[in-house]
């Protein structure tokens, strides 16, 4: 009984000071960042789900960041994301169809107050649009990279 009841003290004295040694997390802390939505809705043909955090993140300062997704049977599917800083807005997001694909981002740079953006949609029947906007002027002209021809656009 003695040697029972010594061990059962040498158990409960390791187990405390292993708290000591490494302490447990508090469950009081917030994080400075954290998840501030995480839903669902889904059905037998459509269905949605979103999840987004914000919070205090250095050297960024306020942050905000979510994204979503989306789908309807016979319809279309798609996704998007958003996120921002003090200092900058992002968000861009896709729509698929039978036969269209659309994507659009948008960009922001608060401290200047400048915004820009860029849609493109390609169809199945060969069409292909690409759109960029800009609240400054902006010069574009074509490029060719790795052998592909393309547009390059730079605010002036």
């Amino acid at each position: 009984m003695a040697r029972s009841t010594l061990a059962l003290l040498a158990v409960a004295g390791l187990a405390s000071a292993g708290s000591l040694l490494a302490p447990r997390q508090d469950n009081e802390t917030k994080p400075a960042v954290d998840i501030t939505a995480l839903n669902k809705n889904v059905s037998a043909t459509t269905g949605s789900g979103a999840v987004s955090a914000a919070g205090t993140l250095a050297p960024f300062g306020g942050i905000g960041v979510g994204c979503g997704i989306n789908w309807a049977e016979g319809q279309s599917f798609g996704g998007g994301l958003q996120s921002g800083s003090e200092a900058f807005g992002l968000g861009g997001g896709f729509t698929i169809t039978k036969d269209t694909m659309n994507i659009g981002l948008g960009i922001g740079i608060n401290p200047i107050n400048f915004n820009s953006s860029v849609s493109y949609e390609a169809s199945t029947n060969g069409t292909v649009s690409l759109v960029f906007t800009s609240t400054s002027a902006i010069k574009c002209e074509e490029t060719t990279v790795d052998g592909v021809k393309g547009v390059k656009c730079t605010s002036t």
